[in-house]
């Protein structure tokens, strides 16, 4: 696996500010520190700054991921990024993302319509469009260290069987 970086001097500035709930489309907050990652450093945490290292016809582009032990989840239009890696089970993913503050993705008891992120067992992982199983390894499913397009959400949303009523879907 790759070596450990110190995440703390990455992500935690001190008090983020970060309980006061998620937009969509906006945020994103480390699990491992339980704290928020600030706007200005998503780009360098998530590895996402083009460079000339392997320009494409001049063009700066997004060189390999070097961070193998991190994974990025999107839950609520929030971005969570764990540690994790390919042969931990899923059900053991799912603690860390719960443990690392993932509930703070529920809406508010007046206007949701499932009950919330209570526990881990609430959550459900997909990657490639599956399901994956508690108790089989992420590899089983092909998941790659370092894998950054992982979707967490609420299971009850799932048995639901349609999208939220305030979804995109709807428009």
């Amino acid at each position: 696996m790759a070596a450990a970086v110190d995440n703390k001097a990455i992500v935690a500035t001190g008090d983020e500010g970060g309980g006061g709930g998620v937009s969509l489309g906006k945020g994103a907050w480390d699990c491992d520190t339980n704290t928020e990652i600030p706007p200005e450093k998503e780009a360098y945490v998530f590895e996402e700054i083009a460079t000339m290292d392997y320009p494409f016809e001049g063009i700066p582009t997004v060189p390999p991921r070097k961070d193998m032990d991190h994974m990025a989840f999107f839950c609520g239009g929030c971005r969570y990024r764990v540690t994790a890696y390919p042969d931990w089970p899923a059900a053991k993913v799912k603690q860390a993302l719960f443990n690392g503050g993932i509930a703070r993705a529920n809406k508010p008891d007046n206007v949701r319509n499932t009950p919330g992120i209570r526990s881990w067992e609430d959550l459900e992982l997909i990657y490639a469009g599956q399901r994956l199983a508690n108790d089989a390894p992420l590899s089983h499913y092909r998941v790659p260290p370092g894998c950054k397009v992982l979707i967490a959400i609420e299971r009850a949303k799932l048995e639901l069987g349609k999208p939220d009523p305030d979804s995109a879907y709807w428009n």
